[in-house]
């Protein structure tokens, strides 16, 4: 499917016009605005309403999809498209094939990229597009033939111009605004979209709500939140705008009597947005896997097509900077390394940041690239750190072929760091062959380290299948099939554990050699001879770049030169590892896979959209997170997000508010194993004990030093009053207090409220404490302190909204809590809280009993989904339900006396010989798993057959219409069909190899 199918479709959904080129007949080339009514997928052709661009009159239109020459979605057009034409393309995808390949896919992609367009900060605009219109009015607004020549030959410059990709101007009606000092903060707007045929300016019913508004475009200090307006109590009131909109008003009217009152009149404004990256662009690197068939297997896990594990690599040594290290750690480098896929949970202290700097060093050491991304700055700089920090001996640092690429100060500060390295490397004599032995010799000396790990590998998956066996043993009573899978089965399966035996860090760390020297020689001389690599005559362009004494124009060359495909490949010969945020990875490369391995740090604060752009550029890939911490920072407008998803039809497994890209990962990935880094190093054991016990289901393995006797202080401060909202005065005359008191402490403040934050930080300004940092939560993810201060504000100011808002946060109070190494001092008013405080669930309640209990009072364990903390990834309903459906077929099949035979992924048109056109229903094209009774002359026939079904993002209506069907056809065939949902499918593949055994034995 080329990008001009993929502009239709957007069209179609989001009831756009298309601009298009088109050669006619007598290859004459015309520009048309077209609004799709019908297609014909044989003929490849289109009944289209066509606005003429340099006439400006519409008329209905019969064209070729092949004669467009290019095309573009007209964005703030309005087109009637039929329903039953977008019904039609998602119940009958086989029909359109020839047009639209990988329908569900494409629905997620263009749904990431809507919501990404809203996903960010807006600020009012100059937009002069029409003559006279200014001025209140309801409803659609009709245009003079002027005004509407003006707005499309605007809207057409929009479309086609590159540079507006990256802007989005939207014309809207003003809902409510709010006039500050500094400028108007337009709160809710509704947009106008343009109805060519009716040469109309019509408003969307729906509204957008702007959480955050900046006055003025690129000055952040100029940006406001609704924060600053509104109580957090308040903030539900604006899920449904349209009935409580009156109490919305009066409520910011009286708690800002600065304002002067809100603005409800309507009048044209126009929004703006601006776009950081253009995914659609981005994005056509997946399209061209597709295309090609040359999916990666981190794109096939997104979208749910990972249906059993994918077979492992090749065994790489892996290779350690010291011995700080444990059994945990280096199954994550082990997994990293060996397969396409590793999900690494790691809670806080738990040695994230060294398992992925080891990670490195392996790779490096095995000669793969290496692509490090993050959504935040902090734990790129934190990693490069470490890798730019390795001492060797008299020699100083390790010339370590790290570069941190992203903005154009990074690029700045990198260009100076190559020509730095070069100094430093240039002289120094390599001796290939020494290299060479040193490195065979480290490989022999790992192999050992090696083994064990595989053999834990095959410990997990021994344990997995001995499970699967006790429940299949459980559920089927039949006899023979009893007798198979406890007196065969079962016994080899604990015959093999028995011989792997347990396998502990100890055994781990007596195989992780002690060559610290001797490995750092050879880091030292091979980084140099990957930065030598500079003085070869093909760099030499690089290094003319680098010697650039304009800043400016040096870093635009090389933003150039990074970007072209040949360059990138010269450029990791030299920096074969690579580190930038995923925002800033677009401009590495054209879309498009060049590394051997993507990192991705802090995953779970990754929103999806901008995280795939990094992914889309590696081989494999690793998510490093934990979902029990910070969740991405979204400023998507809950309205907007669910309209789109009505619009595409895709599930909650990808929804942009609700997910990171570690959680959509995990939900739709049920095969690939999760690890858990669960020994804690950093805070005292009583205060990450709390944690443990309410967040991480008890996994954690404190091995944390105890420093302090008094770990857990709880300060009352008894009358906490104020005058202004979210903020706690006496609260912070006892932080500063404290301070004094502990001057040879690093200590750190945290509060959940922006006010409160602001108002600690004047008072640290004014006692001269400004290296204090204070901050809200996200201020301190990745940081830890001596000391945290934990400023709750509650007061008698405090509303039950705000309340319940703070009191289940449990990202924030995990973070908040989990940064304290020797000390956690909370701040509040216990008063205030048992006034606030209900039956039922209260997190931030339950912390300060354990605090003021010294660590003595209960903890209640939160539900998580993490199959890293022993939870499964489908529900019981669902392994039930299959199991039950399982047990009857297979009592069918085991109570015949005639023998059967198994298969496995059998096509679909071998099946149904007769009528191979039920392979566009089975669209999959085979059956994971067929049964077969052996018949008269050879004749097999079908009597059970189970099919694996990927992540399908459809509506429920739809799949469960097309599994009737399926049903139906199989039952006329005479056997039955078992579905397997994606959630069950590790499960599900060690039943099928039990079922394979027992037939081949018994059968």
């Amino acid at each position: 499917m080329n990008t001009i199918c993929r502009d239709i479709f957007r069209a179609i959904h989001e009831r756009k016009w298309l601009s298009i080129e088109y050669r006619n007949g007598k290859d004459e080339v015309t520009k048309y605005w077209i609004g799709i009514m019908e297609i014909d997928p044989i003929r490849k052709s289109m009944h289209v309403m066509g606005l003429h661009l340099g006439q400006y009159t519409t008329m209905s239109l019969y064209i070729y999809i092949e004669s467009i020459l290019s095309s573009a979605v007209i964005e703030g057009s309005y087109f009637e498209t039929k329903q039953e034409l977008i019904d039609d393309i998602t119940y009958n995808q086989g029909k359109y094939r020839r047009i639209f390949d990988n329908i569900a896919n494409l629905k997620v992609l263009n749904y990431l990229v809507d919501c990404n367009k809203m996903d960010s900060v807006p600020y009012k605009t100059d937009y002069a597009l029409i003559e006279h219109l200014d001025g209140e009015w309801q409803g659609t607004y009709k245009l003079t033939p002027e005004q509407f020549r003006q707005i499309v030959s605007k809207f057409q410059y929009g479309a086609k111009d590159a540079a507006s990709k990256k802007k989005m101007k939207q014309l809207a009606i003003n809902v409510l605004s709010i006039h500050t000092p500094k400028g108007v903060y337009v709160l809710v707007y509704r947009k106008l979209r343009l109805d060519v045929q009716k040469k109309t300016l019509r408003q969307d019913e729906e509204i957008t709500v702007c959480m955050e508004f900046a006055l003025e475009k690129n000055k952040p200090e100029a940006k406001f939140g609704i924060r600053k307006f509104l109580d957090a109590d308040d903030y539900e009131l604006l899920n449904d705008f349209e009935k409580n909109q009156e109490l919305i008003k009066d409520k910011i009217t009286k708690s800002n009597p600065q304002i002067n009152g809100v603005d409800d009149m309507p009048y044209v404004i126009a929004i703006g947005r601006d776009l950081l990256v253009d995914l659609h662009q981005e994005y056509e690197a997946i399209h061209k896997m597709y295309e090609k068939d040359e999916v990666t297997i981190p794109i096939k896990a997104f979208f749910g097509e990972l249906l059993k594990q994918v077979d492992r690599r090749k065994n790489y040594p892996i290779t350690l900077l010291d011995r700080k290290i444990n059994l945990d750690q280096l199954l994550a480098i082990h997994n990293a390394m060996k397969y396409p896929l590793a999900y690494i949970q790691g809670p806080p202290g738990t040695g994230k940041t060294n398992t992925i700097v080891n990670t490195m060093v392996t790779a490096f050491f095995n000669e793969k690239t290496v692509l490090f991304a993050s959504y935040n700055n902090h734990p790129i700089d934190g990693v490069c750190d470490k890798l730019k920090s390795i001492p060797y001996r008299n020699k100083g640092m390790i010339p370590f072929p790290i570069i941190r690429l992203g903005n154009d100060k990074c690029v700045l500060q990198a260009l100076d760091d190559i020509r730095d390295l070069y100094k430093r490397t240039k002289d120094i004599s390599i001796f290939d062959s020494t290299l060479e032995k040193n490195k065979d010799d480290k490989t022999r000396r790992t192999e050992k380290l090696t083994k064990l790990l595989q053999r834990h590998e095959e410990r997990i998956e021994l344990k997995e299948r001995e499970e699967a066996i006790l429940k299949m043993i459980e559920t089927n009573q039949h006899l023979t099939f009893q007798t198979e899978l406890q007196g065969v089965q079962l016994q080899e399966v604990r015959k093999k554990l028995a011989e792997i035996g347990e396998i502990t860090d100890e055994e781990a760390l007596k195989l992780v050699v002690e060559d610290e020297e001797l490995f750092k020689k050879y880091l030292y001389y091979t980084s140099a001879k990957y930065i030598q690599r500079l003085k070869e005559p093909k760099n030499q362009d690089l290094m003319e770049i680098v010697n650039c004494p304009d800043e400016e124009k040096k870093v635009k060359q090389f933003n150039t030169y990074i970007r072209q495909e040949e360059n990138l490949k010269k450029f990791q010969r030299i920096f074969p590892i690579i580190a930038t945020t995923s925002i800033s990875a677009h401009k590495i490369g054209e879309p498009g896979t060049y590394f051997d391995m993507v990192i991705m740090d802090e995953a779970s604060q990754g929103n999806i959209a901008m995280s795939l752009v990094p992914i889309i550029r590696g081989r494999s890939l690793m998510l490093v997170g934990d979902p029990q911490q910070l969740s991405p920072v979204i400023l998507l407008n809950p309205i907007d997000n669910e309209k789109l998803k009505r619009i595409y039809g895709v599930t909650d497994e990808y929804d942009y508010i609700k997910n990171s890209i570690y959680k959509t990962y995990l939900a739709c990935d049920a095969v690939s194993e999760e690890i858990l880094l669960s020994h804690h190093y950093r805070c005292n054991k009583k205060i990450i004990s709390f944690n443990n016990k309410k967040y991480y289901n008890n996994k954690l393995i404190i091995n944390s030093p105890d420093k302090e006797a008094n770990p857990l202080i709880f300060k009352n401060i008894p009358a906490n009053t104020t005058n202004y909202k979210n903020t706690a005065p006496q609260e912070v005359e006892e932080i500063i207090s404290f301070i004094k008191e502990h001057p040879d402490k690093s200590i750190g403040i945290i509060t959940p409220f922006t006010n409160q934050k602001e108002l600690i930080n004047k008072a640290l300004k004014d006692n001269g404490m400004e290296n204090i940092p204070c901050g809200t939560v996200h201020a301190f993810q990745g940081d830890e302190k001596d000391v945290v201060l934990f400023s709750l504000a509650i007061t008698q100011q405090t509303y039950q909204g705000t309340y319940d808002w703070l009191k289940n946060n449990k990202e924030l109070i995990n973070v908040a809590t989990s940064r304290a190494k020797d000390q956690l001092v909370i701040l509040s008013d216990i008063k205030e809280l048992k006034r606030l405080h209900s039956a039922g669930d209260d997190d931030i309640y339950e912390l300060v009993d354990y605090v003021q209990t010294n660590g003595e009072a209960q903890v209640t364990a939160r539900e998580t989904s993490s199959r890293a903390l022993g939870i499964k990834p489908y529900s019981t309903q669902t392994e039930a339900a299959f199991l039950t459906t399982l047990n009857h077929a297979l009592d069918n099949v085991l109570n015949t006396n005639n023998r059967c035979v198994v298969q496995r992924e059998v096509s679909i048109a071998h099946v149904f010989q007769e009528n191979e056109s039920y392979d566009d229903l089975f669209y999959t094209g085979r059956f994971d798993f067929v049964v077969y009774e052996k018949g008269y002359r050879g004749q097999d026939m079908p009597i059970l057959a189970i099919e694996l079904d990927g992540k399908e993002h459809k509506e429920n209506a739809i799949v469960r219409a097309r599994d009737e069907k399926k049903n139906a056809i199989c039952r006329a065939h005479g056997f039955e069909l078992l579905r397997v949902e994606n959630s069950y499918a590790r499960r599900y593949n060690y039943i099928k190899n039990i079922l394979i055994q027992y037939f081949k034995r018994v059968r």
